[in-house]
Parts: structure tokens; sequence; C-alpha cells
């Protein structure tokens, strides 16, 4: 899976000293006790950190882009928070100030990771875990906006984009064909991808769902699962920094992406999605493997030599979502 990937940016490591430094402004009069490195990381830096005379933990998040990916973040938690297990923003600072990158400050949410439990847990388990997974997509869909794009701060549609079947065989012409992914693919496979998409396009053409907010990287290891209840349920749906307003099969193929069709998690996961008020259209399957075929040739666009378990993985994925059809 994705958590044995190779970072394609440099990591960002701090120290106890240079977090208590920075955090200073949101804690003037607490010393800073600890602060453990969390997550797999491949793009911000997520610490878990304690402060002097308190219990509670927090989530200190150290932003590789610029401002808009926080104040997005924070906006899309205030949104949907009432409706979608989120962590709260206890403080945050865009202003480069303190730190070379904007930063916050979370609420810590208890859990272990849905890619774990898949791994590791029982059926049962994993029944749990799916329908209430499959519920909160349907939640976070719920919230429907006029157009397809990128988010300002406020949520506002500030770059729109368009996907129908011209557009997505464009995107998928040029990336096989001009950009590295046909290089990393081999003659064979990108042929044999080429065929299916040409073979499938029309049906974004026939899709007029509106469109929602999807998540855009909703997968085992954006979700925390509660280990303290039996019914398994969702505890935190985390880092939002790729979300936009666009069709719902992109979060449906990313959940899907290492699942087999039909599977135990499947099959409990789209159940679940539908009796909470979820919309799928009846090719839902096939528009799901198209816009992950976007998600998974875009990757590939950007990987290297130096990242040789990404782009095995990737292939393996590409080979798999053209097979199953």
């Amino acid at each position: 899976m994705k958590d044995n990937w190779e970072r394609t940016e440099e990591t960002i490591s701090l120290d106890l000293t240079d977090i208590e430094d920075i955090i200073k402004q949101a804690f003037p009069d607490k010393k800073l006790i600890s602060a453990e490195r969390i997550g797999i990381g491949l793009s911000n830096s997520n610490y878990k950190i304690l402060m002097e005379g308190s219990e509670v933990p927090y989530v200190f998040r150290l932003y590789r882009g610029g401002r808009d990916v926080a104040d997005k973040e924070l906006a899309i938690a205030k949104l949907v928070r009432q409706t979608v297990p989120v962590a709260d923003f206890i403080y945050v600072d865009t202003t480069f100030t303190r730190a070379q990158h904007p930063w916050a400050l979370m609420e810590w949410k208890e859990g272990i990771l849905l890619g774990d439990v898949l791994k590791k847990g029982t059926q049962a388990d994993i029944v749990s875990a799916a329908t209430s997974v499959g519920r909160n997509l349907a939640q976070i869909h719920s919230y429907t906006f006029s157009e397809s794009g990128f988010f300002d701060e406020d949520l506002n549609i500030k770059e729109p984009i368009t996907m129908d079947g011209k557009h997505f065989l464009s995107f998928i012409r040029q990336s096989l064909f001009h950009q590295p992914c046909g290089t990393w693919l081999g003659a064979d496979l990108t042929q044999a991808v080429w065929s299916f998409c040409q073979t499938y396009s029309p049906l974004f053409s026939d899709n007029s769902e509106s469109p929602v907010l999807v998540h855009s990287d909703f997968n085992g290891l954006n979700i925390l699962v509660r280990d303290d209840l039996a019914d398994g349920s969702v505890s935190a749906v985390l880092d939002w920094e790729f979300a936009f307003s666009w069709n719902r099969y992109v979060d449906i193929g990313n959940m899907l992406r290492y699942e087999e069709d039909g599977s135990l998690f499947e099959k409990h996961f789209i159940r679940a999605y539908l009796e909470e008020g979820g919309l799928l259209d009846k090719n839902w399957k096939i528009l799901s493997k198209l816009e992950d075929l976007v998600a998974l040739c875009d990757m590939l666009n950007h990987s290297t030599l130096n990242t040789p378990r990404r782009m095995k993985d990737l292939r393996h994925l590409v080979e798999r979502t053209i097979q199953t059809s």
C-alpha cells in the first residue's frame, strides 16, 4: 500500500526546541513536554505533542504548501464538523512569523488507522469499519456545489474545471504519450490503458450528477477507526488538503483501490453509503475506476527512478484497474 512509498519531497524535521518556539504564541505559558512524529507524512508533517500540565495531547501540523491549504482545511472542518468526525483546529498561523510554513494545532483523535483494520482485523471488524466509512462518505458527499473546481480559503470555486469524456481522454493521452506515465507503464500497458479509456470515456459525458465535496485522498491512511468500541465506528477523517468540488466517484475509487471486486469491505461500504443517502450511477464501478486512473496516471507523472516502490505499486494498480471491468 501507499504507506510503503518513498517520499517525493524532502522531510521537514523539527526537534523539541523548534516546535516549542513555533507554538509559543498559542501556549505562551506552557512548556512542551514531548513531540512524536506521526503518520507517513508524504506531504505535510504531523507531530503528537504533549504540553506541561495537560493530559490531553494535540497534533502539531506543519504545512509544506502555502497558507491556502491550511485555510481550506480549516474551512472544511468548520463546514462538516456537525455531520462528519474531524479534528477541530485549536490554533492556526499562516503569517510565516514563527515558521517558514503555515502551521496548526489540532485536536488529538483516538483510534487506529483503517488500513491496519483491513490488514489485521477480523471479518467482523472489517464489516463494522466498512459500514461506518460508507455512512461517513455519504455525509461528506451531501455537501454540494454549483460547479466543479478547486476551492479558495472560503470554499468558493476559484478555479472551475470540467471532466467530460473529451477532457478525460485529453488528460489520459497527454499522460500516456507525452509525460512520464507512459514511460513507466511500458508500451504494451500504455496501449491497453488507452484502449480501456477510449471504450469507457463516454460514461463521463452521460453522468450529470451535481458536484459534491470530495476528500480526494479518502483511503485507509486518512481514516481513524475507534479501537475502544465494538462497532468500529470512524473517529476521524483526516488530511483534507486535496479536497475539492467534483464527482463522488473520486472518493469511491480511492477507497476501493486495493480491494478485490466484490470484497467483503466493498459490499458493506457500498451498502452503507446507499443506506445513508449516497447516490450511485448504474455504472458507478467503471466511473470510479476511470476517476482513479486519472489519479494513478497523475502520480506516475510525478514519479522518478528514486521512487521504485511507488512506481511498482502504481503500475500494478493500473493493471488491476483495466483488467477488472
